[in-house]
């Protein structure tokens, strides 16, 4: 028993309990948009023309300060005035406030209450905290609330150039957390995607035509968001299993079909740049679990994982990276996670949410704990010293006040998502 406490405090260094939660008592919960796209939203700002003491200062100036604001402030600033708002909106602005937020890049935690209760008093959570910081324990920040609940079959949420794509039990939705601004897309929406080179977010809508054929395929259209074209017909495919968002890339593992008898394990792979699908060979391992197939980018790299049944003191999982693309070549690391370091979790399903910049895996239980007051936790497992460290995440459901204002009780499952390597913007799409 000594030497077990002994590696579970090796393992995992225990967090500041004495550190106080955010308060989100006095948080506003932000309205979604009453059409499917939304674009800028426009209140009523911008009124007062009247010369501040900050129009006569020059602009290389202005730029300096206002990129050193909070980007709330900034949203709140762009009601002073209609000179105000203009300088806020310009993309010279814009581009320098997300090249200097990208030096101090955050992750975001988002989880919603009781996933199952009332529709009216759903609420999903956006904190962000600091990423690359070693204390074992982390204050949130809080960003925004949405009404709507955590879709439970997909784990997944990214961040794409400042904006968040989240699944939720409405669908995906898109959002900038700094402006608060939302887009809810179209049912068959499977994935947005990021093009840094044309500096274009865009969505992916996959659904089956004629389902009832025997040589189903899928019918894909890209939409570009902020541009207020329509959805764009590209070529069909053969039926894939599940999509997963990858960088400039949108990957999802499927079977590609050669004569509609005989199947092939694939990644098919969707470039947002030049909007056309390929097809990357695979293991059969990749995609054999369907639905819960887990892909997650690893060292700049599309990479899988498999969760084989728990072990006596281990929770041993393979993880499948792709290392050449052009030559479809895959290899395998089976990397064991020591039971001793989820002894503290209550759910027993690991949730894999990527990587963070030194390598280590993200690794986050699927749903927070209502039955009890409990610690949320974030682990980081080293693939290479399979070292597992834990971190604190304060403001997440760890006092019991909390989960009574807030309807996380009943044991309802309360999921969370997390997204790494976000970074604030200023930015705005428009419709």
């Amino acid at each position: 028993m000594k030497r077990k406490r002994e590696e579970k405090e090796r393992l995992c260094s225990s967090g500041d309990r004495n550190r106080i939660p955010i308060d989100l008592k006095k948080a506003t919960v932000t309205r979604l948009p009453a059409i499917k796209l939304l674009g800028k939203v426009e209140s009523k700002e911008e009124k007062d023309t009247t010369p501040s003491k900050l129009d006569s200062l020059h602009d290389d100036l202005k730029m300096a300060i206002m990129t050193r604001l909070p980007a709330k402030s900034l949203m709140k600033f762009r009601c002073v005035s209609k000179m105000w708002c203009s300088f806020i909106r310009r993309q010279e602005l814009v581009d320098s406030f997300f090249a200097v937020s990208s030096a101090q890049p955050r992750f975001i935690v988002s989880f919603s209450n009781n996933a199952f209760g009332k529709p009216e008093e759903k609420l999903t959570f956006l904190l962000s905290y600091p990423e690359g910081s070693s204390s074992s324990s982390l204050v949130p920040r809080f960003e925004m609330a949405l009404p709507v609940g955590l879709r439970a079959s997909q784990e997944y949420c990214a961040s794409l150039h400042g904006f968040l794509s989240v699944y939720t039990d409405h669908g995906l939705m898109v959002c900038n957390p700094g402006t608060e601004q939302v887009f809810n897309l179209t049912k068959n929406t499977q994935f947005v995607g990021y093009d840094p080179i044309g500096g274009q977010h865009k969505s992916l809508s996959v659904h089956l035509r004629d389902p009832s054929s025997g040589h189903p395929h899928l019918l894909h259209k890209v939409l570009t968001l902020g541009e207020g074209g329509g959805w764009r017909d590209i070529e069909g495919t053969p039926v894939p299993y599940i999509p997963v968002s990858v960088g400039v890339c949108i990957y999802y593992g499927g079977y590609k079909y050669t004569d509609f008898k005989n199947k092939n394990p694939v990644v098919m792979c969707f470039d947002v740049r030049s909007e056309k699908v390929s097809f990357i060979q695979a293991p059969s391992a990749v995609v054999l679990c369907g639905k819960n197939a887990i892909f997650i980018e690893y060292n700049g790299k599309l990479a899988s994982i498999l969760v084989h049944p728990p072990l006596a003191r281990s929770i041993p999982f393979d993880l499948w990276i792709l290392d050449d693309a052009q030559k479809h070549e895959w290899s395998k690391q089976t990397c064991v996670f020591p039971s001793s370091a989820w002894e503290s979790v209550s759910c027993r399903r690991m949730s894999f949410q990527g990587t963070n910049k030194a390598g280590e895996i993200i690794i986050v239980p699927s749903v927070v704990n209502t039955l009890e007051v409990q610690p949320f936790y974030i682990f980081y497992y080293n693939v290479r010293t399979n070292n597992v460290r834990r971190v604190r995440l304060l403001g997440i459901g760890d006092n019991e006040e909390f989960q009574r204002s807030y309807g996380f009780l009943g044991g309802y499952e309360c999921f969370v998502r997390v997204a790494p390597h976000h970074v604030d913007s200023i930015a705005f799409l428009s419709q």
